[in-house]
């Protein structure tokens, strides 16, 4: 065994390289942090080769003064940061005085910088190595070159991915610091080409400057002030859904952070949206007092540690819940829907940065209940006590106006049901509309007194296998709270003299037996199981494509929609109700 030796400084640089520089937009991001702290106004940035070649990040900022500009590239050198103490009260993006040198120990760099716009200086290093140290001429602000990464280390220079592939993680970061910073200007080249050009702007402009003007109509604004924290930003409604997790932002006091528990608090506020597949858009803002938390846990700075992380959960769901009660704004528009396929799935290319995403847990309700604080004894309802949080009372101001448009209401091809509002139609699948309302009636019954049985005029047997009889056992208390009354008939067969108010008979054979074989599979009585059974029941009771409703009932079925907490999705994910705007109907008649 060799003997115990301090490593060369050479190598100890390479090695925490490893840990803040991993790829081109690694670096691209620890540069641009050190713009913002400058106080920069405008950064521009300039990539070769999705940073194979070159990257270089000029800024507008205070400049560094010639005497620190050596002491910049040493390890652990900072301003930001004098005492322990300020590493509870930490305001800037970076701090830890690791970026610089080991960019630099893995790269050629080259750093130009004026304060004043007096004479700049000019410092070359190349695998830690000073090359150079000249006057030039800059004006105020510095300018950061690094070329060649990775060409003194060529097994993690084969790791690098092609070019266009580092180029879209670039982009991921550059998208998220202009959202982070509206008020900065950013200019952004590729291979000599513009790909962004923003000016300072709100992040309402913003948001539309990088996406589009189509997401102009799709915003939600989020503003939610329940002390210990403050939530603001944006969510997408149904029609900025991805079949990717690509456009979710959250910040936390200034900050960028990777956080997929607090992500599934947003996916739960939109629940069937994730059984779907889909992700939705959004960023979000968390102000959050510092002694709450931790961020001094990780290199990249991206991880953060939270005194009470199921308290926060719970605040930004309520804040997403409150925007998703604007039902008229929420709904997917028919554009939307002619528009969306499943050509985002193929693009993985832009997952989180800096994040190992392949296990990404894509149900809110799969990662809950393995989260290391998570007590299923205890509900959010109970966790709001312990931590002052008062639940959100939402005004149902919104549904009264929806439902005070509904006076025409058309069907069509006895399948949809249209009517009139404000700003266009509302197109409504009659047989998904009335699962949805079956559905969240039935999940009541069964947590509740249960619903009414009524009698059958001919009781009807069913005959089952010893083992789905055992089943049926294990759930009879379930199946008579939605309304099915039967005893016992012979060896492993059923009487049934009562059937649930709602469900045409004929079809009691068929849902007690579907209900039999989803236990058979799941083979346990959770949450999940009783959604299933309830989305069983809601779809046999329903009214199908094809029945004729009078207009009591069209109007009555709207009603008792609006009236559900979720009236987007039905129980298997498939759209209730889209909007067809004013405007896409004068577009499609070319009326300008």
């Amino acid at each position: 065994m060799h003997k115990i030796q301090k490593l060369p400084s050479d190598i100890i640089d390479q090695i925490a390289a490893g840990e803040v520089v991993d790829k081109p937009a690694s670096i691209v991001k620890e540069l641009i942090e050190n713009a913002l702290d400058a106080g920069s106004t405008k950064v521009e940035v300039k990539v070769m080769r999705g940073g194979h070649d070159l990257i270089q990040i000029s800024d507008n900022g205070c400049g560094i003064h010639k005497e620190e500009l050596r002491s910049a590239f040493t390890r652990h050198a900072t301003s930001k940061i004098k005492t322990i103490n300020d590493l509870s009260k930490i305001s800037t993006l970076g701090f830890r005085g690791e970026a610089l040198p080991s960019i630099a120990s893995i790269s050629k760099v080259s750093a130009i910088s004026s304060m004043d716009n007096s004479e700049g200086y000019k410092l070359k290093i190349h695998g830690s190595e000073e090359v150079s140290f000249e006057p030039a001429a800059r004006n105020k602000g510095s300018t950061f070159k690094v070329s060649q990464i990775f060409y003194n280390t060529p097994a993690r220079r084969k790791f690098l991915k092609k070019p266009e592939i580092e180029q879209r993680s670039i982009n991921k970061v550059l998208r998220y610091f202009m959202l982070l910073r509206p008020d900065v200007a950013f200019l952004v080249m590729s291979n000599d080409k513009i790909i962004y050009n923003v000016h300072s702007q709100k992040l309402e402009n913003r948001i539309y400057s990088i996406y589009g003007k189509s997401y102009k109509q799709n915003l939600l604004a989020i503003d939610m002030d329940k002390k210990p924290y403050k939530i603001t930003g944006y969510a997408g409604n149904l029609s900025l859904i991805k079949k990717r997790p690509s456009e979710q932002y959250l910040f936390l006091n200034g900050r960028y952070i990777a956080n997929r528990f607090l992500n599934s608090a947003v996916y739960s506020a939109y629940q069937s949206l994730i059984k779907r597949g889909e992700y939705p858009f959004f960023i979000l803002f968390l102000d959050i007092p510092l002694n709450l938390f931790d961020v001094n846990v990780h290199p990249a700075k991206l991880e953060v540690r939270f005194k009470n992380e199921w308290s926060i959960y719970h605040a930004i769901k309520s804040a997403i819940v409150v925007a998703l009660k604007d039902i008229l704004n929420v709904i997917p528009s028919y554009t939307y829907l002619g528009s969306h396929t499943n050509s985002d799935v193929n693009d993985l290319s832009e997952n989180i940065p800096f994040v190992n995403t392949s296990g990404f847990i894509s149900e809110a309700n799969e990662l809950a209940p393995h989260h290391k604080d998570f007590d299923l004894k205890n509900n959010l309802d109970g966790i709001l006590e312990k931590t002052g949080i008062e639940s959100v009372e939402i005004s149902d101001s919104s549904i009264n106006d929806l439902q005070s448009t509904v006076e025409h209401i058309w069907q069509i091809h006895n399948k949809y049901l249209i009517t009139e509002i404000k700003n266009g139609l509302v197109i409504i699948d009659q047989h998904v509309a009335h699962e949805r309302i079956l559905f969240e009636d039935a999940k009541s019954a069964m947590e509740g007194a249960g619903f009414k049985s009524q009698t059958i005029l001919f009781p009807q047997t069913i005959k089952f296998l010893p083992e789905e009889y055992q089943v049926l056992i294990d759930v009879t208390h379930y199946l008579e709270k939605i309304g099915f009354r039967y005893r016992e008939f012979g060896d492993n067969t059923i009487l049934i003299d009562g059937i649930p108010a709602g469900i045409k008979w004929g079809n009691e054979h068929q849902t007690i037996r579907e209900i039999v074989d989803q236990y058979m599979n799941s083979k346990n009585l959770d949450p999940t199981f009783v959604d299933e059974m309830a989305a069983i029941y809601a779809c046999k009771s329903a009214i199908k494509a094809g029945d004729p409703l009078s207009h009591s009932e069209r109007k009555n079925l709207i009603d008792q929609l609006f009236k559900t907490k979720h009236p987007y999705y039905c129980p298997h994910g498939r759209p209730i109700i889209i909007n067809l705007p004013i405007d896409e109907l004068d577009q499609r008649f070319e009326r300008h």
